[in-house]
């Protein structure tokens, strides 16, 4: 708990001295890339995409609308292919740093409505196809290079809970997540 109180001391000083009021902005940016599940036995990974819409205030908090869809596919056992798959669309709120640079760190917290329709292993063993919507997170961690005023590069990653649901046929009212996953994506962005 002390590391978590640490590193938020760290990211509250960084932001104040490095966040002079400025205008209000608004972002947009589509960004690609890869999901790997590190964690689980099923080792997927796959292709990515995301939408993010948002406004800034002069101090660099910000808030906006992010749909996120990702295919990936994992292990084969018994001649198929396991596969985790979401779309997700919610609100994301980031905390830039350095907003007047030409480099800008954010840090961010997304809260979804997820649909997901994994093909993972039920508890015989056999894979089978499972239809989930549930609420999903998401810690980002990201940064902004600009090539000019307006337009810019957007590279991103993120830890994210519950895009993926797992139940059990043993148990019907189980409804757990699935390990989280970790994504990587790039991508053009604007400021306006």
């Amino acid at each position: 708990m002390r590391h978590v109180a640490s590193l938020g001391g760290l990211v509250l000083a960084l932001w104040a001295g490095t966040s002079a009021a400025g205008p209000w902005r608004g972002y947009a940016s589509a960004s690609t890339g890869f999901v790997l599940d590190h964690t689980s036995g099923i080792r997927a990974m796959g292709g990515a995409l995301q939408l993010y819409v948002g406004v800034e205030t002069p101090f660099g908090l910000s808030l906006g609308l992010v749909g996120e869809g990702a295919e990936t596919w994992g292990a084969t056992i018994n001649g198929q292919q396991l596969q985790l798959d979401y779309q997700s669309v919610g609100l994301e709120m980031r905390l830039r740093f350095l907003r007047d640079g030409g480099v800008n760190p954010w840090v961010g917290l997304r809260v979804a409505q997820s649909r997901s329709t994994p093909l993972t292993l039920d508890d015989l063993g056999s894979p089978r196809r499972m239809l989930h919507a549930g609420l999903s997170t998401a810690v980002r961690l990201g940064l902004d290079t600009w090539l000019g005023e307006h337009l810019g590069i957007t590279a991103s990653t993120a830890w994210q809970w519950c895009d993926v649901r797992v139940d059990s046929t043993a148990s019907p009212t189980l409804d757990a997540c699935a390990k989280p996953l970790h994504s990587i994506l790039l991508g053009p962005t604007l400021r306006f």
